[in-house]
């Protein structure tokens, strides 16, 4: 197997910082902000998925794959992992504006947690 590239995770972790350098001046640059997370979340998963197949490891959906990395010790908090995807999965109700301030709100958390996944799974590769 070929070795998993990670640089459209670093691309798609670039954008999001860049976006929450400043808060957001309106809604279109919330929901802005908040399809970035999406994208995020979706690479991160998916990254985490081919490194874990190059090593040999099985998971088949965002959840069992964020529960096999704390199996065998690559991250430590799964459950943190399962709530990002929930609040994903918010995203298709972003007409209630309560609900895009929430997501909001956890975007820093994500941050701070996608970025040490990374990390993680740079490590697994050198």
């Amino acid at each position: 197997m070929e070795r998993p590239n990670l640089e459209n995770y670093r691309k798609a972790l670039g954008t999001l910082d860049e976006a929450m350098l400043k808060p957001p001046g309106n809604s279109l640059e919330l929901d802005g902000i908040i399809k970035r997370f999406e994208y995020c979340l979706e690479v991160s998963w998916n990254s985490a998925k081919k490194v874990l197949e190059y090593h040999e490891f099985k998971a088949d959906t965002p959840r069992n794959i964020f529960r096999e990395l704390a199996r065998i010790g690559w991250m430590n908090n799964p459950e943190q992992w399962i709530e990002f995807l929930e609040a994903r999965n918010k995203t298709s109700h972003l007409y209630h504006e309560k609900v895009a301030e929430e997501l909001f709100q956890i975007i820093p958390i994500f941050l701070k947690a996608t970025h040490k996944l990374l990390e993680a799974l740079e490590e697994r590769l050198k």
